[in-house]
């Protein structure tokens, strides 16, 4: 594989960062209306049809090398936040699957970001992906 320029680095990253965004900036009304069960089965229909896109988005973005692996965490994490999306609200299932759509969010950050250091790329926003 050849070497990405730093141009090219950061175009694929904030890519991949505009396909996961929109879910980041819905999940705070879904988690209010998670936290105070109001409204909770419409918030939930309307953040799966969110995450459902981004899902589609990322899958058909590419990405290589390191970044590739950060693509996978995140198409892992919206895949484990769908899951969580179909099961009864506070229920065992969805928590497993809900934690899990965290953890693989952060890991692709965190990976992002490390490939980003290296390269001496400005960091990306810490909310651009929960």
């Amino acid at each position: 594989m050849p070497k990405l320029t730093f141009r090219q680095l950061d175009a694929m990253q904030q890519r991949l960062v505009s396909d996961y965004e929109p879910v980041s900036r819905a999940l705070t009304a879904y988690e209010i209306a998670y936290r105070d069960r109001s409204n909770l089965p419409a918030a939930t229909r309307s953040f799966r049809r969110v995450v459902v896109t981004a899902f589609a988005r990322l899958r058909t973005d590419r990405a290589v090398g390191e970044t590739a692996r950060a693509r996978k965490l995140l198409i892992e994490g919206l895949s484990a936040r769908e899951t969580a999306l179909e099961q009864p609200a506070g229920s065992r299932a969805y928590t497993i699957a809900w934690n899990r759509s965290v953890v693989e969010a952060r890991r692709a950050l965190t990976l992002m970001q490390d490939i980003r250091d290296r390269a001496r790329l400005i960091p990306l926003p810490e909310d651009s992906i929960s």
